[in-house]
């Protein structure tokens, strides 16, 4: 798993537990909901960190929180991104 996937995926995860669409999260972090949708369908791939703590505003939780899960412990860099 790519870490743009696994962002989208953890993003999707925080928004099922509070029983709310990602884009009502993001709304509610103060995030438009075209970054939202930029991320979720991949077109953005590397979202500022911003962005991230946004979206965790609105999920009401802290970076190191929305970065404790198991998807990024096996999501990988692309080959050109490991130097």
């Amino acid at each position: 798993m790519r870490i743009h996937n696994a962002l989208a995926e953890r993003m999707k995860e925080l928004a099922d537990e509070r029983n709310k669409t990602v884009t009502e999260i993001g709304k509610a972090g103060g995030l438009r909901q075209s970054t939202v949708s930029e991320i979720m369908q991949g077109r953005s791939q590397h979202p500022k960190i911003n962005t991230i703590q946004q979206y965790c505003n609105g999920c009401g939780i802290s970076l190191a929180e929305f970065f404790d899960s198991e998807l990024f412990r096996i999501a990988e860099l692309p080959e050109k991104e490991k130097k």
